[in-house]
């Protein structure tokens, strides 16, 4: 159930401290002031079902002060008592992070008033749900001086019991405050009862200090607490600091809003399950489930020991017996699906467990051998992501390969007219070669720009078909072996999924068949005979030459020059994307190895 009591601190409706609440009832001259004119009253800062804070002004020191009351013109002797509890609880409590209690005295109907330090600040429960300038490390340390300032009040036999985001300030100058002990427990000293509080709000409920009643506020009691046992202790705050470090970490509270009765206790649930996005360490993780133990025996058992590990972790002395330990489990887990078998999701959660192992204790050896041997030993069945990344690269490189060939048969259009000076007068063959060309030069622009992956085959035919012309043209055994070498050569090394060009027997064997394939043409009297041998040597007849011998070496020349410096080109890129694979094998066998320390 949520505080029906007022507020010490001046707020505005934004969450934001004012000197003057813009929206406070105006002060009339007729209501009750303190005695003595020592302090003026300027307005209203707060009001509950008990009492209500002024703002005044101190005109014996001159400064302005935050001023409690009781609201009621007759209070009951219970009321009065619990009003000077309250102040007596608070003057007691001299830390920085508690508000100072300056004066305690009576107005002059005899009521009681008490004055402490106006403050200027924002709620924790603001912050958290509104405001995202406040970073998580600067909330970890407020939170650490909240947990020293409970110990103190701890140590002197004070138990706060109603422990929450709205009971805690942060300063506009790095000042951190623990307000709100009116319900505080006194160790030792009788605890009166709170059944006459009263209410203004519709979400408040009546708190009772009668046996079974629950003292504090659903969603950050201990379980003890909201079973309403007398028995209680510091461990009820440490809970309810749990919780508050639970929603600092998390920024959704550990429970739902409920009454004290219907307050699920789910066991204990870590802020990394609400929130996985967050990154939550794995220190404050185990450190909020250790707070908020159902069980206060298992229970951390101070205040101090949980300020002291979140600061432990803010100056990054971690707990290496927590994190070797962890590093074990995520080890454990990383073995057990490693060793379901070889499924893409097994490999992966083998491999997103080893590697937190590994990140968690890199001297952990078993973990680094499970990362190396999942690195180094592939799956039978590759993974999905694998198989889509290996087709794409093979596209952009057949993507490469296809403007490649655009250069290269501009070039050979650019060797045609050679030809034409170097055939007979009305040949057919240059005509069908130039056409062939042309027709290759469209087909790897066309790859060059779309996805040409699976229909290599198609410039596989036309280029065997080009060969077999140029064959016949220049006699099989001089001009296409040369050529044809070349073009098995480019077709094995471009990747490919056609059935075709993926043989690297049937690519050996087309570029034969279209350079042979003429000559047993030849043979069987299909075509013309263009080599012949006699006693005197080999006779090359090639249809395609005119017979001239100056154009025909001055040709013969340029090609002999062209096929050795595109054999060279063609070598050198190979060289240099082997070289680049080389690199990148070395590169990563040497980044593997910087995961083990020497």
């Amino acid at each position: 159930m949520t505080d029906d009591r007022e507020r010490s601190e001046p707020m505005t409706r934004d969450g934001r401290p004012t000197a003057v609440d813009p929206d406070a009832t105006p002060i009339s001259d007729d209501q009750r002031v303190p005695s003595n004119e020592r302090y003026r009253v300027l307005g209203r800062l707060g009001k509950g079902g008990m009492g209500e804070v002024m703002l005044v002004r101190d005109q014996r020191i001159g400064r302005e002060v935050a001023l409690k009351r009781i609201r009621r013109t007759v209070p009951s002797e219970r009321l009065v008592q619990r009003f000077l509890r309250e102040a007596s609880v608070q003057g007691r409590l001299e830390h920085p992070a508690i508000v100072p209690l300056y004066d305690l005295d009576h107005d002059d109907t005899g009521q009681p008033f008490f004055t402490m330090k106006k403050l200027a600040g924002t709620t924790l429960g603001k912050i958290l749900a509104q405001r995202g300038d406040y970073s998580q490390q600067r909330l970890l340390r407020a939170f650490a001086e909240v947990c020293l300032a409970v110990e103190l009040a701890h140590t002197k036999g004070i138990i706060h019991r109603d422990l929450k985001p709205d009971n805690i300030v942060l300063g506009d100058f790095g000042e951190v405050y623990v307000l709100d002990w009116g319900v505080a427990k006194i160790i030792g000293e009788p605890d009166g009862e709170f059944s006459d509080l009263g209410t203004d709000s519709a979400e408040d409920e009546i708190r009772a200090t009668l046996p079974g009643t629950a003292i504090g506020t659903p969603g950050f009691m201990a379980p003890e607490q909201a079973r309403g046992e007398t028995d209680i202790d510091a461990r009820a705050d440490v809970y309810a600091l749990g919780c508050i470090l639970f929603e600092i970490l998390a920024r959704v509270p550990r429970h739902p809003p409920a009454p004290a009765r219907d307050m699920a206790l789910d066991g204990d649930v870590r802020p990394s399950e609400r929130a996985p996005d967050r990154g939550i360490p794995f220190e404050l993780d185990e450190l909020c489930v250790e707070a908020t133990t159902a069980d206060r025996a298992r229970r951390l058992s101070t205040a101090r020991e949980l300020g002291e590990r979140i600061q432990r972790f803010l100056d990054g002395d971690r707990d290496l017996a927590a994190r070797r330990q962890l590093a074990r489990d995520h080890l454990s887990r990383a073995q057990l699906a490693f060793g379901l078998g070889d499924e893409e999701e097994h490999r992966r959660l083998a491999m997103r467990e080893a590697a937190s192992a590994l990140a968690l204790d890199p001297s952990l050896a078993g973990a680094a051998e499970l990362v190396g041997r999942l690195m180094l030993e592939p799956p039978r069945t590759m993974p999905r992501e694998v198989d889509e990344a290996v087709l794409e690269e093979e596209v952009q490189t057949v993507r490469g390969h296809a403007r490649v060939g655009v250069w290269l048969y501009l070039g050979l259009i650019a060797f045609t007219p050679l030809l034409w000076w170097i055939a007979p007068r009305g040949s057919p063959y240059v005509l069908a070669l130039s056409m062939l060309i042309v027709t290759n030069l469209g087909l790897c622009w066309w790859g060059a720009g779309n996805r040409p992956h699976g229909k290599e085959w198609l410039l596989a035919l036309t280029t065997t078909i080009l060969l077999a012309i140029v064959a016949h043209m220049y006699t099989p055994f001089v001009v296409a072996p040369g050529m044809a070498a070349m073009v098995a050569m480019v077709v094995v090394l471009t990747p490919t999924r056609s059935r075709l060009t993926a043989s690297t027997a049937l690519m050996t064997l087309l570029p034969c068949l279209a350079v042979l394939g003429p000559w047993l043409l030849e043979r069987t009297g299909v075509v013309s005979v263009t080599t012949s041998i006699s006693d005197r040597g080999v006779l090359l007849r090639a249809p395609a030459l005119a017979g001239d011998q100056t154009s025909t070496l001055v040709v013969a020349v340029l090609y002999v020059v062209g096929m050795i410096g595109g054999a060279a080109v063609l070598a050198s890129a190979m060289r240099a994307r082997e070289r680049t694979a080389r690199r990148s094998l070395h590169l990563q066998a040497w980044q593997l190895r910087q995961l083990v320390p020497r």
